[in-house]
């Protein structure tokens, strides 16, 4: 028999053992992936221990020796030469059929291995969706670069002089903090005092001032910005006169008052520069408010539910169709008059009143029923002192802004302030500070525009 007819016969005999196992395998139930069954490939391989591919390629290798051993007897010398040839080209075949059973087992295995897991997720795209940055904007006036520590946290509310010889007021046309909002509003004699408004009690003037007593009216219009009530004095309740000690205890203000204040961190002082009476000369420091809210354990961030959130527009726009280049407000029969004049250079309304020029973005009137009540045996005097007393009851006003002014209703609801206009339809102010006239309008306040010719 030649060599590569026994080649042939081996070769045949190893592709029936193996159809054999195919058919085998064939009839059982498909259950796993390709995966399982590499693995499972390996399992047996490592199972069957002696009765591997590997025996059964060298047990048919005896089958055919044995067979023909007598053959290989009778050979001569020459024969036995050619007999050992032939046992070697058997077994170099062997080796072969080994080597490749091997490598496609490992090749499979490494293939189940590196093959990603199937999910129902649809392919990612390239394209990326690119959102605008977040504006960290000022509460009170609706402009951006605010302190993001600020975001969310309550405001401070400063009761200021606004006698003759406490002007000009330290603080009230600084360049770099102004106040937000500044409310002015009659007090008693004939006289206006104001309450300054600041959404980051961290960045208030060095000094602000002259700090005077707090007024109940001051006092509940700075809850519907939920503030921090700073004062130097406080009206007291007598006779029929509900004073701001009765206010402060009644709602619970968070407030500081410097006739009651230990001041270990020198929040309050005087400043003499002016040769005027001390009444005129309290101030407070800036830089120290934020150790004296943190000494006293105010709560420091905001009630949403009771913090006025005021609508500005995107970008500046007219707030009415008439024309507004002055405008003049006497809060009662009994008050001077603030003046406002506009400028289209820095689109800034500005008052002179107040011996510094005094620029705002924004004016806004609210007229409000107002009350004269009388309090016997003020300071001991022996006469009585009668204190203007405002209802928060809502009503009518203006806005002005950008040289044009509009009629508005305002009016508290769920505590906090809504404007809006003949309409009904919410007002939105430009973004800068705003001056709120708070006047009365059952006593004579009044407003006048384009009086300046």
């Amino acid at each position: 028999m030649s060599n590569q007819n026994e080649i042939d016969d081996i070769l045949n005999e190893l592709k029936s053992k193996r159809e054999e196992q195919s058919s085998t395998k064939s009839a059982e139930p498909v259950k796993h992936s390709d995966f399982d069954i590499n693995q499972r490939n390996i399992a047996d391989i490592k199972a069957q221990g002696e009765h591997n591919n590997f025996d059964i390629i060298t047990d048919s290798f005896d089958n055919k020796r044995e067979s023909r051993k007598k053959d290989d007897e009778i050979h001569t010398s020459g024969g036995k030469s050619g007999g050992n040839k032939k046992k070697a080209i058997i077994i170099a075949v062997a080796v072969i059929l080994v080597v490749a059973i091997a490598v496609g087992v490992i090749f499979a295995v490494a293939k189940s291995k590196s093959k990603e897991p199937e999910t129902t997720t649809a392919p990612a795209t390239t394209a990326q969706t690119t959102k605008a940055p977040v504006k960290i904007v000022n509460p009170l006036t609706g402009e951006d670069s605010f302190n993001a520590n600020a975001v969310g946290k309550r405001p401070v509310a400063c009761v200021v002089e606004n006698a003759q010889a406490a002007r000009p007021q330290w603080g009230i046309a600084d360049n770099t903090n102004p106040p937000d909002i500044i409310l002015e509003g009659e007090v008693e004699g004939g006289e206006t005092r104001m309450l300054w408004f600041y959404a980051d009690y961290t960045s208030l003037p060095d000094q602000i001032g002259p700090i005077r007593s707090a007024r109940p009216p001051f006092i509940r219009f700075s809850e519907l910005f939920d503030s921090i009530f700073i004062h130097w004095g406080q009206s007291s309740s007598r006779d029929n006169y509900v004073g701001a000690d009765s206010v402060f205890r009644n709602d619970n203000v968070d407030h500081i008052n410097q006739m009651a204040y230990s001041d270990s961190v020198g929040l309050f002082g005087r400043d003499s520069s002016r040769g005027v009476s001390s009444e005129h000369t309290g101030v407070l420091y800036g830089d120290k408010l934020a150790a004296a809210i943190e000494k006293a354990e105010f709560r420091t961030d905001v009630n949403k539910n009771s913090f006025t959130q005021f609508k500005f527009n995107e970008g500046e726009k007219a707030v009415g169709t008439a024309s507004c280049t002055s405008f003049a407000l006497t809060f009662s029969s009994s008050t001077r008059t603030r003046d406002w004049s506009y400028s289209s250079e820095d689109k800034m309304y500005h008052s002179t009143d107040y011996q510094t020029d005094v620029a705002r973005k924004n004016l806004l009137v609210l007229y409000d029923n107002t009350e004269y009540i009388a309090k016997s045996n003020y300071k001991g005097s022996g006469r009585a002192e009668i204190y203007c007393d405002y209802k928060l009851a809502g009503g009518s006003g203006k806005l002005a802004s950008l040289g044009t002014v509009t009629d508005i209703i305002w009016s508290v609801e769920n505590g906090v302030l809504v404007i809006k206009d003949a309409n009904g339809a919410e007002v939105k102010l430009n973004s800068g500070t705003t001056w709120i006239g708070y006047a009365s309008a059952n006593h004579g306040g009044t407003d006048k525009i384009n009086t300046e010719q």
